[in-house]
C-alpha cells in the first residue's frame, strides 16, 4: 500500500468512527445504544454520498451523543455537540408550538379564520365560504402555494439551466413582507381548506407573520423567549452571532456545495441549532408534560392517510404511537422522532441532501429504534 492509499485509509477509519461529545455523555449511553446506533449508522455513511452526521438517542432515560463523517469535505473534522446545522422545517414544529401556547393563552384560536389575523380585505382566502383556518397554515392543507409570490421557476420540474436549489434560494432571497402580502391577495383556493394536503412554506410562513401580530415580537424572538431560554437552548437561532458563524457546519447537494438558505424563510425552514440542542427539545417533546406540547401532539388534520397534529406527523396503532417531523434544504437534512409509549427519541442531522437522503434518514432512525424497541412503530 503506498503513502497516498494508506492515508487515504485512515482518513475513512476516522470518518467512519463514531465520536461522542463531552457534554452529551452527562448522561452515559447503555451498551444497548451503542449497538443499535453503530450498524445503521455505519450503513448510512457508506453511501458515496454523505458526508457527515450527529445522531443523539434518548431510551430509557439516557442519552447519547454519536457524530460520524465531517463538517466539511475539504478537511476532516467531525462534528460535535455544538456544531450548528440548519434544522430546515423542523422549524414548523416551533412554530407549530408557538400557536399553541398562544391558544392556551387566550392570543388566538386554532379554529379561528386566518383573516381575523391579517390586515386588509381577503375575500380569496375562502373557497365556497369555507376559510383557511390558523391550524391548517402548519399542517399543509390550507392550499396556499409552496411559495409566496408563487413563481413557476418554483416548481422542480421548470424547465431552466439554473440549478433547482439555486432558483429557490432566488426567488426566497427576492421575497420581501410586501411582495408576499400581494402575492397572497392573488392567491385562488381551488378545494375547501382542510382537505386536500398540499406542501406549503408560505403557509408556514404566514403563520409566523400571525404569531408576531398577536404577540408584539419576532418569530425568532419568540422562539428564544417562549421555548430556547426555558429549555437551555443556546444555540437556537435564524441570525448567527460571530461566535456561532465558525461553528456553522458545511452543506452539500449530491456533493455540491450549497450556500445557506435565505433567512426570508422565518417560521417555515430557517431555524439553526444543535444535537445538544435538539436533543433538550426531543426530551421535552418526548415526556409530554407540557399543555402546549401535549396540544401539539394531537391530530388537528387528516387528508388521506396523512394525520397531523401542529407539524408532527402522527402515526398510531392502539396505544402505540410515533411522532415525527423531517426536513431538508439544499445542502442539509434532518429527522426528529419520538415514541412516546418507549421513552424513546432519536435526532439525526446531516450535512447533505440527495435523491435519496432522506429514506436513508428514515431507515437510519427506524433501524436504530428497531434495536431498541422491538414493538416500535416504523416512521413511514
Amino acid at each position: 500500500m503506498n503513502e497516498m492509499q494508506e492515508k487515504r485509509r485512515r482518513t475513512m477509519a476516522l470518518l467512519l468512527t463514531p465520536f461522542a461529545g463531552a457534554e452529551a455523555m452527562a448522561a452515559t449511553p447503555s451498551s444497548a445504544v451503542d449497538l443499535a446506533v453503530r450498524r445503521p449508522a455505519a450503513a448510512f455513511m457508506a453511501n458515496r454520498r454523505a458526508v457527515g452526521l450527529s445522531l443523539g438517542v434518548i431510551h430509557a432515560g439516557a442519552t447519547g451523543s454519536y457524530h460520524f463523517g465531517t463538517v466539511d469535505k475539504t478537511r476532516v473534522q467531525v462534528a460535535n455537540e455544538r456544531t450548528i446545522y440548519p434544522i430546515a422545517s423542523l422549524t414548523k414544529t416551533f412554530t407549530g408550538l408557538l400557536l399553541a401556547q398562544a391558544q392556551l393563552a387566550g392570543k388566538l384560536k386554532l379554529d379561528d379564520d386566518i383573516r381575523k389575523y391579517l390586515v386588509g380585505d381577503y375575500p380569496n382566502l375562502a373557497f365556497e365560504g369555507q376559510p383557511i383556518l390558523v391550524h391548517h397554515l402548519v399542517n399543509h392543507v390550507s392550499g396556499l402555494p409552496r411559495l409566496l409570490p408563487d413563481s413557476p421557476e418554483a416548481a422542480p420540474d421548470f424547465q431552466s439551466t439554473v440549478p433547482y436549489a439555486d432558483r429557490l434560494r432566488a426567488l426566497v432571497a427576492a421575497s420581501t413582507p410586501a411582495s408576499f402580502d400581494e402575492a397572497l391577495h392573488r392567491v385562488k383556493l381551488t378545494a375547501p381548506p382542510g382537505t386536500r394536503f398540499s406542501y406549503s412554506n408560505a403557509a408556514a410562513q404566514l403563520a409566523g407573520h400571525i404569531l408576531e401580530r398577536v404577540e408584539g415580537m419576532s418569530f425568532e424572538a419568540l422562539v428564544r423567549e417562549r421555548i430556547a431560554q426555558p429549555l437551555g437552548m443556546r444555540d437556537t437561532f435564524i441570525k448567527p452571532t460571530a461566535g456561532q458563524v465558525v461553528r456553522l457546519v458545511s452543506g452539500y447537494e449530491e456533493s455540491v456545495p450549497q450556500p445557506y438558505f435565505p433567512d426570508q424563510m422565518q417560521a417555515a425552514g430557517a431555524l439553526k441549532s444543535t444535537l445538544s440542542d435538539m436533543l433538550a427539545y426531543a426530551r421535552w417533546q418526548l415526556a409530554e408534560r407540557d399543555p402546549a406540547v401535549r396540544l401539539t401532539h394531537q391530530p388537528q388534520d387528516h387528508a388521506g392517510g396523512y394525520v397531523a397534529g401542529l407539524n408532527w406527523q402522527l402515526v398510531a396503532k392502539g396505544a402505540r404511537r410515533v411522532i415525527f417531523q423531517d426536513g431538508s434544504q439544499p445542502g442539509f437534512c434532518c429527522l426528529l422522532v419520538l415514541h412516546p409509549d418507549s421513552a424513546t427519541a432519536v435526532v439525526v442531522l446531516a450535512n447533505e441532501i440527495d435523491r435519496d437522503a432522506m429514506g436513508r434518514l428514515r431507515t437510519l432512525a427506524n433501524g436504530v429504534v428497531a434495536a431498541l424497541a422491538d414493538s416500535a412503530l416504523p416512521v413511514p
